[in-house]
């Protein structure tokens, strides 16, 4: 069995046994960066990785797959989520937390609501029944590259936010200050009542994920 690397046309496609990997939807897989191929063929090669959801094999799986049709689905998801955004969700009585969220998440919102034309506000209660629709989010959406694309849906769905997720792909957040924005409410609450084994193990899960995303982003030219 012979795993390889092939530059075709200044793409680089992985082989096996002389034969182009293919991926679900029966593409190629290939790269735009040799970095991008090798790291593909190392993980092809450690089995295990290939079921993880953000290994950068599963990622730029993802990446070639998404279809028009699938963009749209997809897209769906995301006003989804904005609906109930993390940054947006004010569900408790501490003023204290409110005013520091406010202070920390205030400007970001602002500056969502005005590049898309979007009025946000913050929610009390998961039973409000928010319902956002724009255009202008929409098309950005659509006329992104597939892979920034996968970068930002992949976020939003560990994160529970599109709004961090957008200014990740912005690069104006990065990993640090990402994690740390999407930990607030925890971090805040640890402060207060000491740690949960339990969100050790999902915070190890998050930081992995991120990473990966990250250098997913960095490999495919969009970081």
């Amino acid at each position: 069995m012979i795993y390889e690397i092939r530059e075709i046309k200044n793409e680089y496609y992985i082989y096996f046994n002389s034969a182009k990997i293919l991926t679900p939807n029966k593409h190629p897989l290939k790269t735009k960066s040799i970095k991008h191929a090798r790291i593909l063929l190392r993980e092809i090669k450690k089995k295990k990785n290939k079921t993880k959801s953000h290994s950068i094999l599963s990622l730029t799986f993802f990446s070639i797959n998404l279809s028009k049709i699938d963009k749209i689905k997809k897209i769906q998801k995301l006003f989804k989520i904005l609906e109930n955004d993390y940054i947006l969700f004010r569900n408790f009585s501490d003023k204290f937390l409110i005013n520091y969220m406010n202070k920390k998440f205030g400007a970001l919102i602002d500056d969502f609501s005005l590049e898309f034309n979007l009025p946000l506000k913050t929610q009390t209660d998961f039973t409000n029944n928010v319902r956002y629709k724009n255009v202008n989010f929409t098309s950005w959406l659509m006329n992104l590259e597939n892979d920034r694309f996968t970068g930002l849906y992949k976020l939003a769905n560990i994160s529970n936010s599109t709004i961090l997720s957008y200014f990740f792909i912005k690069k104006k957040i990065r990993c640090k200050r990402f994690f740390k924005l999407v930990n607030i409410e925890y971090d805040y609450q640890q402060q207060r009542w000491g740690s949960l084994d339990e969100h050790k193990e999902s915070e190890s899960y998050f930081l992995k994920a991120l990473e990966n995303i990250n250098l997913f982003l960095k490999v495919t030219n969009n970081f």
